[in-house]
């Protein structure tokens, strides 16, 4: 697979990926060591479809090299309020060492003043992993300091893995059924094993999955399997890729990325694996077919286990 970079702004970004995704991929190459997972984060020039707005419990390495990481989730303030707010920290991040927490206000990093959550990622992104940075921040109005080592960035699904299992999976919020019957929530779905996939028609690798969940659902659901995709296409768009690509399974219309979103689902294809209690047990971003025959065995497990 080619993994490529680009670099965007956003008012409200996750700073833990450091500006950088993934960029679309074909097709796996036959009979090569297993690759990196690939994913897409915008549409083509011309797409109809509207792009997510996006901002990722196995084994997985950090980069070994590279820029350095902080391991929080950022958020413009007002125009007229000074720093930026820190609105998460991922679990045993350099950030969650330091004991900073959500609510902080970023004012300065390594002697330079913050506005926007860029200034952020740009300063943290031009040290390497290892070296140490100052912050100068804000906790209920009283300004403190704290100096952090920096990490190297995990890839996106130890991100992913960190934000998400082990904990409940969020709430679905104004999703719209394209075919099939959408549940209220995902707690609606107590007692099945659930497997989420968040795509979307322009999506070349997306596509790759649907014949591979169209067989977890022809097998499994009978057992207690329900297999779920969520697009930000508009409905009718998603209605006839729908049926152009032969998806057997359930399919919602998200054209406000709202529940997007709360799933953090930053590149597609991006699939959640939920157990029978709704806890989130793994995540796997992009199309990687090792990853992805882990996670049938740990379904295989979810519905054996009663």
């Amino acid at each position: 697979m080619v993994r490529t970079s680009v670099t965007f702004a956003r008012a409200r970004l996750f700073a833990v990926l450091i500006a950088a995704g993934c960029g679309g991929a074909t097709k796996e190459p036959a009979k090569t060591p297993a690759s990196p997972p690939s994913a897409e984060l915008e549409p083509p020039a011309g797409a109809s479809a509207k792009p997510l707005l996006r901002f990722p419990p196995h084994a997985v390495q950090a980069v070994p090299e590279g820029p350095g990481w902080l391991g929080v989730e950022l958020k413009a303030r007002g125009p007229t309020e000074a720093g930026v707010l820190i609105e998460g920290v991922l679990p045993s991040s350099p950030a969650a060492v330091a004991g900073l927490l959500p609510g902080d206000v970023l004012i300065s990093v390594d002697g330079q003043a913050v506005q926007h959550p860029p200034d952020v990622v740009r300063i943290v992104s031009a040290h390497r992993a290892g070296e140490r940075v100052a912050l100068v921040f804000e906790r209920q109005g009283q300004s403190r300091i704290a100096a952090v080592g920096l990490a190297a960035r995990p890839d996106n699904d130890a991100l992913m893995a960190s934000a998400f299992v082990g904990s409940p999976a969020p709430k679905w919020r104004e999703l719209t059924a394209v075919q099939g019957s959408v549940p209220v929530d995902v707690t609606a779905l107590r007692g099945r094993v659930v497997v989420l996939e968040f795509w979307a028609s322009w999506c070349t690798v997306c596509r790759m999955t649907i014949p591979l969940l169209n067989q977890w659902h022809d097998r499994y659901a009978a057992r207690g399997l329900t297999v779920l995709g969520v697009t930000t296409d508009p409905a009718d768009h998603a209605t006839a890729a729908s049926i152009e690509l032969g998806i057997a399974y359930a399919v919602h219309a998200d054209p406000e990325a709202t529940t997007s979103r709360a799933y953090k689902a930053l590149a597609i294809p991006t699939l959640f694996l939920i157990d029978r209690e709704g806890t989130v047990r793994d995540v796997v971003v992009g199309f990687e077919s090792q990853r992805l025959a882990e996670v049938e065995a740990s379904v295989q497990k979810l519905l054996a286990a009663r």
